[in-house]
């Protein structure tokens, strides 16, 4: 006979996994838009895995253009062009479905991207797979769906650095913390 409360745990354990995973991925996640906005080249590299596959549709936005980057090299080749230039990634509507198997989970999220008088926004589509101690990207897919680019003349109003005036320079809360006082 089974022990409904062995049963219980396991089940328990089981969806403290599947609950971990999405948070790890979420964090993952917004990890990539803080580097990316930050300037945080080595460390938005060390989000993704050695073989990543990174696919850009529409890009640059409006041009209808589909790019492909397979591995870390390659992809880095085009974040240095881009990494801590000014532009603001924001996300919403993010979902995070872990596999079964916990072998894979799968985020998508609405994206919008602020750059000197030009909105645009799409679709985050990741895959991210388990590493010893967290999760990597291994797959990601950009899509560019709409924008709008504003005629100007005047230099923009506001063009702080990512980091100034915040507490961690512009990183995310760590397990460490920070004293406030």
């Amino acid at each position: 006979m089974t022990d409904p409360t062995h049963d219980e745990i396991g089940n328990l354990r089981r969806r403290v996994e599947r609950i971990e995973a999405v948070e790890a991925c979420r964090g993952r996640f917004n990890a990539y838009l803080y580097c990316l906005d930050a300037g945080h080249l080595e460390e938005l590299l060390g989000l993704f895995a050695d073989n990543a596959r990174l696919e850009l549709q529409n890009f640059p936005p409006g041009t209808g253009g589909n790019l492909l980057y397979t591995g870390r090299d390659e992809i880095r080749g085009l974040y240095s062009a881009f990494v801590g230039e000014g532009a603001r990634h924001h996300s919403a509507n993010v979902s995070v479905v872990p596999s079964e198997a916990l072998d894979r989970v799968e985020l998508t999220a609405y994206f919008q991207t602020a750059i000197e008088y030009t909105l645009t926004g799409g679709i985050y589509e990741l895959q991210l797979r388990p590493r010893v101690a967290d999760w990597q990207i291994s797959r990601m897919r950009i899509s560019s769906t709409w924008g709008w680019a504003v005629p100007h003349t005047d230099p923009p109003f506001l063009k702080e650095k990512f980091s100034a005036g915040t507490l961690r320079g512009g990183r995310p809360p760590s397990a460490d913390g920070i004293d406030w006082d």
